[in-house]
């Protein structure tokens, strides 16, 4: 009888928990570019798990910087996201990118108050550069821009009208970004 009220207090205790959810806020690409201290293209060359002590699990991705469209960049950076494996434990982070380790893409990335450098909305800040199977050029899946790479309304998989765009229609999508987000603002910040 003691086992049986255990189990019943138990469960009683589980369901007095409040679930969990998962909110994705739909944002601009307009946005991550102007919350982006640094945006650069580059090749992931080794990733790892940080967990220090008393700190949460992260992913330490060392990125080599090929191309800098905003910020002034070292050779080599360190992007960290959430999440990681420590031994047994696995930390999964909902909508962190996951790393490899020769991989190529286009990062958009501010640094916190601890000088770490973290992708925008996580994955809204990691573009993944791929090779176009039709051309054979580099290529991005083309950023939510309404009225650049998108219409008003919902978002349509398959809708022909986005198409992928090679890296340097991307980068140039950035640079007009940029330069109307300077013209726009006050003395040229966003």
């Amino acid at each position: 009888m003691i086992r049986h009220s255990a189990l019943v207090a138990a469960a009683v205790a589980a369901m007095t928990v409040a679930p969990g959810a998962t909110v994705t806020v739909p944002t601009d690409f307009r946005h991550v570019v102007a919350e982006a201290t640094l945006i650069v293209r580059g090749h992931v060359t080794d990733v790892r798990t940080v967990a220090p002590p008393g700190g949460r699990v992260e992913t330490a991705a060392t990125v080599a910087v090929e191309a800098a469209l905003k910020g002034t960049p070292d050779a080599f950076i360190s992007v960290r996201v959430p999440g990681g494996q420590v031994g047994r434990l696995r930390v999964v982070a909902i909508d962190a990118p996951r790393f490899t380790p020769g991989e190529v893409a286009e990062f958009f990335l501010k640094s916190g108050s601890d000088n770490i450098l973290r992708p925008i909305g996580l994955s809204l800040g990691v573009y993944r550069v791929a090779i176009d199977p039709q051309t054979g050029q580099t290529a991005i899946s083309p950023p939510l821009a309404v009225g650049l790479t998108a219409a008003p309304g919902p978002v349509v998989h398959g809708d022909p009208g986005r198409r992928l765009m090679t890296t340097s229609e991307f980068e140039s999508l950035v640079r007009v970004v940029m330069a109307s987000q300077a013209r726009t603002s006050p003395r040229g910040r966003p």
